[in-house]
């Protein structure tokens, strides 16, 4: 079942297959990042930071600063969703966050 992301006002924004999957996709399910670092934080396809998960939302922290990826990840193809959206969980800590930049979205 696929597990959806939000941005910080409970919008779909991408996917994963997965709650453990490395991949990200966005809505049409085109592979837009991955977690490259071994953590919650997302890179996008270039290497840079994408965001990084805060329980169900992806979202950039303010504090971010720049770190090398040195993981590269094979394509996985597009997928297909396999379910529809639920409800978001509450994001009380919005002050810390701001929303990521998802090319289908702009």
């Amino acid at each position: 079942m696929s597990v959806y992301v939000y941005d910080m006002a409970g919008e779909t924004i991408a996917f994963r297959r997965t709650w453990n999957d490395p991949y990200l996709f966005d809505l049409d399910g085109y592979w837009i990042g991955h977690c490259a670092w071994g953590d919650n934080d997302v890179a996008d396809l270039s290497g840079q930071y994408l965001g990084s998960f805060v329980n169900d939302r992806l979202v950039r922290r303010n504090n971010w600063c720049e770190r090398d990826c040195h993981t590269v990840a094979s394509n996985p193809g597009p997928v297909t969703r396999t379910s529809r959206p639920r409800a978001p969980l509450p994001f009380p800590n919005r002050f810390a966050y701001e929303d990521v930049r998802i090319s289908h979205l702009t």
